[in-house]
This record gives structure tokens, sequence and C-alpha cells, in this order.
């Protein structure tokens, strides 16, 4: 398949996917702790489009795989690289179906802590982080050099945890002559340890309600707006973590659209999956 389809097609997608697979790994996974050098984290999430587009049905299948070291006490750099499966099915005319997995575009970010209060059985964090998203030359890499900025806010009292986070992302114009939309990202997430009763032992599990919204401008191409672009996106994501041993922690959430202001004749998300693992040593 060639790239201009896939291309358009995966655009079409992620447009409407609340944050690139980067801000998966920098926003709601803010909320990792890890005490040694160096985490590895991988997830799967599967976004489903199935209305909007009369006929047509898309899937995004984005796995990244995130390396985080702890540069120094308060230094950590993540370094992202995106593994992408579209799969698009076009019920007016099937000889158009097709199935295409590249890496999308990597990023590096680099996040500090301002601040860090510890009290037993808690702890109080306040983040900064920039990042810059680089093209990759994949199918599914946009051409262009992207500057993200992230706030990342935690407050532990156990057993609530709460974590929130905001994102801006500046867009820069690809090879193509594409300039997707700058995007602002948001993330509240409330946890409750349900296990173990009365510390914060390992095994453990956390129950996960998050708020998750997505403001993006219109993309451009060759500097005219694209009116099928952009709009606003909300999700109320339930899900779990699961901590059975230090090292390794499991991952589960569906987010749920509750507000799916698109512009334009636009695919619109119908159900979301994550399943995630976090390893660290």
């Amino acid at each position: 398949m060639g790239r201009g389809l896939a291309g358009l097609g995966l655009v079409a997608a992620l447009l409407a996917v609340p944050g690139m697979a980067q801000a998966q790994i920098v926003a709601p996974a803010g909320r990792t702790l890890f005490n040694r050098t160096v985490m590895i984290r991988s997830f799967v999430r599967i976004d489903n489009f199935a209305e909007g587009i009369p006929g047509l049905r898309v899937r995004t299948i984005v796995n990244p795989y995130a390396v985080v070291w702890g540069a120094y006490p308060n230094l950590s750099l993540t370094f992202v690289a995106p593994l992408v499966t579209l799969q698009s099915q076009d019920g007016n005319d099937p000889t158009r179906d097709f199935t295409t997995t590249s890496f999308a575009d990597g990023a590096i970010f680099a996040r500090y802590d301002l601040l860090r209060k510890n009290v037993p059985g808690g702890f109080t964090r306040l983040a900064p982080e920039v990042g810059i998203k680089v093209p990759s030359g994949g199918a599914f890499g946009t051409g262009s050099t992207d500057w993200i900025g992230n706030l990342v806010f935690s407050h532990v009292r156990d057993p609530h945890w709460l974590i929130a986070d905001t994102q801006l992302t500046y867009t820069t114009t690809g090879d193509d002559g594409l300039r997707l939309g700058n995007r602002w990202n948001y993330d509240v997430a409330y946890l409750y340890r349900l296990l173990p009763r009365g510390g914060m032992d390992v095994p453990f599990v956390l129950l996960v309600l998050e708020l998750n919204g997505e403001h993006v401008r219109r993309a451009r191409l060759n500097g005219a707006k694209l009116a099928a672009s952009g709009g606003n996106l909300v999700f109320i994501s339930p899900g779990v973590e699961f901590q059975p041993t230090n090292r390794l922690l499991l991952e589960f959430s569906s987010p749920i659209p509750v507000g799916r202001d698109l512009n334009g004749q636009h695919l619109r998300p119908t159900s979301s999956y994550i399943v995630g693992v976090r390893w660290l040593f």
C-alpha cells in the first residue's frame, strides 16, 4: 500500500485519538513510580473508528516502546519508539481494504522534579517535562519536528492517589506540506489502592478512573486549512493496575468517549482498549 493512502488514513485516525503514543507514555504514565535507574514500558492501545464516514471502518493498534532512564536524582530521560498498525475496511469498495504496519515518529523527553516531598504513606511531586518528536522516515511519520511541553502533578496519601497533567504540542510542517494542528492534552486520574489493606507492600492492586481530553487545531496542507480535521475529544477511562513484584507492573484501561466535537466529516472513535506492562530494573 502506498504511503499516500495509508498516511492520510492514519492522519485522519490519529487526529481523533487522545494524544499521540508519545503523550501516552509521558502523561498518563506520569503516575509511574520507580526507584531504580531504568524502566522499560510498553503497551498496546487499540482504537476503533466506525462513525463519521459512511462505510469506512478503521482500527489503529499503537504499540510504543519506551525506555526511561533516571539520569540524576531529580532528572529522567525518556526515549520512545511507537510501532503502529493501521487496518482500514471500506464497506463501499472492499478492493480498497488494507493493513499497514510501520514505526511512527519517535520522541525524546527530559523531566525534572521541581517539587519532591515525602511523608509517611505518601508523597507529592511536581515535574515539568520538555520533549521533541523527530521524524522516523516510516510510512506513518509526519516528516515534521514537533515540540512538546508537559507538567505533571502527583499527590499520594495512601490509599488515595491523585495524578494530573497537561501537555502542549507545537507542530511544524512536514516534507509533504502537511502540518497537523497544535494540540492540548489533559489528564486527571484518581487511583484507589484496593489491596493490600493497611500498607503499600507488593503485590498491590490500584483501581483507576481517569478523565482524558484533547483539543486539536485544524491541520493545514500547503498552508490551506483542512476542514475535516481537529476538534475536541473527552474520554472517561476506568482501569486497573496490578503490581505483583517490585519489578513488574501490569495495567488495563478502557477509554470511553463522552465528548466528540470534531470538525467536518471525520472518523470518530467508538471504542478503545489499553493493555500495558512496565518492567523496572
